[in-house]
């Protein structure tokens, strides 16, 4: 599954080919932030802010708050492959760091998102590949944390998706994990005209970073 997947499908990163701590730490305790509670757009599942907080991007009309969930073995190869030996990367049984985005409109206006609703791409500062992080298929392990790779409730209609101003909605992903390391993010907002159709004009994109336990 691929980082610009939802949320717009957030991809589910991974880890570059030097990996200098191959260890997954222990998961950070599960606690519930003073962010909550939370008020859910009406389309999405609800939000979940267990994990650690471990930061922030936004600006004046969006905030991103990134939690760190836990930490687990892969449990399955990626499907994305090094062209140069074709071996995964990311092999079961990898330490992979499970993630929480909680996304908000800050604003006093109403945001009209669209399929892609906030496109995620995330990398370390050692990734060199051209795209994101890759991550592993792990639906048994995303469902136990409570961590949806799209945001949709089921039976969700056709976009636009309204979020109101304070309301919020969340994605989960996985990620190859590199204890400690800097994740950099870049979020791309999918803006839709009223008719739903993405309008490119309107979209913008924020990047920042945080810091991996």
């Amino acid at each position: 599954m691929v980082v610009a997947t939802v949320l717009s499908a957030l991809m589910v990163t991974g880890c570059s080919s030097s990996t200098p701590d191959v260890s997954p730490s222990p998961s950070p305790s599960p606690s519930v932030t003073a962010e909550g509670p939370w008020k859910d757009a009406a389309w999405a599942v609800p939000v979940v802010s267990t994990g650690t907080r471990l930061g922030e991007v936004s600006d004046k009309r969006i905030r991103i708050i990134v939690y760190q969930v836990a930490t687990a073995k892969a449990p399955t190869d990626s499907e994305m492959v090094d062209v140069s030996d074709g071996q995964p990367l990311i092999a079961k049984g990898d330490p992979i760091v499970l993630l929480r985005y909680v996304v908000t409109n800050i604003s006093k206006d109403p945001i009209n998102l669209g399929i892609g609703t906030v496109s995620l791409t995330t990398s370390y500062p050692d990734w060199s590949w051209n795209q994101g992080l890759v991550g592993v298929r792990a639906p048994e392990l995303m469902a136990r944390h409570k961590l949806f790779t799209t945001p949709f409730k089921d039976g969700t209609a056709r976009p636009p998706y309204v979020l109101g101003p304070g309301e919020s909605f969340m994605i989960g992903q996985n990620v190859a994990y590199e204890k400690a390391e800097l994740l950099q993010i870049t979020a791309a907002v999918v803006v839709s005209d009223n008719s739903g159709s993405e309008d490119a004009s309107l979209s913008w994109t924020l990047k920042g970073s945080v810091h991996l336990l």
